[in-house]
């Protein structure tokens, strides 16, 4: 059995956790000095490995796996593309110290794929669906949710099971609450609470997304800013060669 993780977050929990942070200058700007903070950060590289390393053998025991794969998000997010915002918040932000080189060292010592063009997350849901034998292993929601089956949430050690009609109504959910961590809006005033009770007498697609359409028209959003939200949510739209954009159902 194979555990397919979206090992993007690992790189970032383990580089945060063990890096050290470093104020050079600190008695000075505490002693009254107007200059600027000189901080830097350092990390023991060897220790940053072999934290991984546990880390993803805990994964493969806790889902009594025997191989693994570890997908890494490359470079050009089709969603990068989109007329919306998406992942504005993270502009700016720092990778943590190490990330490189531990990047680097998972390549030579794990089997590993990169995407191009497309998340982590587009891959492994798409590997997920069209293989036999492996379990999905992600923190992300909208992985675990818009997948069917028995998945592993690394970052809480348990166990998600997703029938088909929660898979497919999770992405729909996701445009009306959007996602905060990867900077989406949604429908403007829609928390959770109140997108579960606007779809939860759906029993078809095209009543999901009337449900949005209504929702988004209802709070002066336009239909295209329903349509290009729901691209951003939908994991569905890799099909193993390119990118084909989700399509309303009428």
């Amino acid at each position: 059995m194979l555990a397919l993780i979206d090992a993007d977050s690992l790189l970032y929990k383990v580089g945060f956790a063990l890096e050290e942070k470093n104020f050079w200058n600190e008695f000075d700007i505490e002693g009254g000095s107007d200059e600027s903070p000189e901080i830097t950060y350092s990390i023991e590289h060897e220790q940053a490995q072999k934290t991984f390393n546990t880390l993803v053998e805990n994964i493969m025991f806790a889902t009594d796996c025997d191989e693994v794969l570890l997908v890494f998000s490359g470079g050009h997010n089709f969603r990068l593309n989109f007329p919306i915002e998406y992942k504005l918040n993270r502009t700016g932000s720092r990778k943590p110290t190490g990330y490189s080189e531990l990047l680097m060292y998972v390549k030579e010592h794990w089997p590993t794929y990169t995407t191009d063009g497309i998340e982590a997350d587009d891959y492994v849901v798409w590997y997920y669906k069209n293989h036999d034998d492996c379990v999905l292993c992600a923190i992300d929601k909208d992985i675990i949710y818009q997948s069917v089956g028995t998945h592993y949430n690394y970052g809480k050690d348990e166990e998600v099971t997703v029938d088909e009609w929660e898979a497919t109504k999770y992405a729909y959910f996701q445009t009306l609450t959007g996602d905060q961590s990867d900077g989406y809006k949604g429908c403007r005033g829609i928390g959770a609470k109140r997108a579960e009770a606007l779809l939860e007498d759906c029993s078809d697609e095209s009543c999901l997304w009337t449900k949005v359409l209504e929702a988004y028209e209802a709070k002066g959003h336009t239909y295209e800013e329903a349509l290009w939200t729901m691209r951003l949510a939908n994991m569905h739209q890799y099909n193993g060669k390119e990118i084909v954009l989700w399509e309303p159902p009428f």
